[in-house]
């Protein structure tokens, strides 16, 4: 995700009133994430939106809709990206304690660099909570699937059922995990990663084991 900051300076290199839309709406969805993690959703309006960006409220409503719709762009390019990261971290690794580690280390460090953001969309009152419902769900997932592609090269095949309630357990987990970190924020990524894959780690490993 590209800083507002960043998007502000592209912007400021164009002529007012020919900033091509692609790049006025990337503006918008950062600003806009930046008033979500500072505000939320009841506290963010259009109208200060459209101040910051420099636009009309108009103007928002064309590019992205209303505060609800707008929301919803949010939390999914979230969601995107946080599986992107975990993808990421995961395929890098070959053995399940490795990829256990890198993947929850990839979320502990998802949610240190956009926190705020991260609690807003995910965690305080919104009524947004089928989606993010949904969200959880395809998280449960892609780390399902991260799981059976891990027990296939180890040439075990888990139930499905099993593998599904192991995703949710580690998501579970380590989302919890996150929301106590708010209070004890002297802890870094590396130490709740080390905590959970302790607590997380047997468990896993029962599931290779089967068949």
């Amino acid at each position: 995700m590209v800083p507002s900051s960043e998007i502000a300076a592209e912007v400021a290199g164009y002529t007012h009133g020919r900033v091509p839309r692609s790049v006025r709406e990337r503006q918008v969805l950062a600003v806009a994430e930046d008033l979500f993690a500072q505000l939320g959703f009841a506290g963010t309006s259009m109208d200060e939106l459209a101040r910051r960006v420099g636009v009309s409220k108009p103007v928002i409503y064309g590019l992205v809709g209303s505060k609800e719709q707008l929301y919803r762009l949010c939390v999914e390019r979230q969601a995107q990206l946080l599986g992107s990261r975990i993808t990421k971290a995961v395929a890098a690794e070959t053995n399940p304690e490795a990829q256990l580690r890198a993947g929850s280390l990839a979320f502990f460090n998802f949610v240190g660099d956009h926190r705020r953001l991260w609690e807003a969309l995910v965690s305080e009152p919104n009524p947004f909570a089928a989606e993010v419902a949904d969200i959880r769900r395809r998280q449960d997932d892609l780390i399902g699937m991260l799981l059976a592609v891990a027990a296939g090269r180890l040439g075990v095949s888990p139930e499905a059922d099993r593998v599904s309630a192991t995703a949710h357990a580690i998501n579970g987990a380590n989302e919890a995990l996150a929301r106590w970190w708010r209070d004890h924020d002297e802890l870094t990524p590396e130490q709740l990663t080390k905590w959970s894959v302790e607590l997380l780690l047997p468990g896993l490993q029962q599931l290779f084991v089967s068949t």
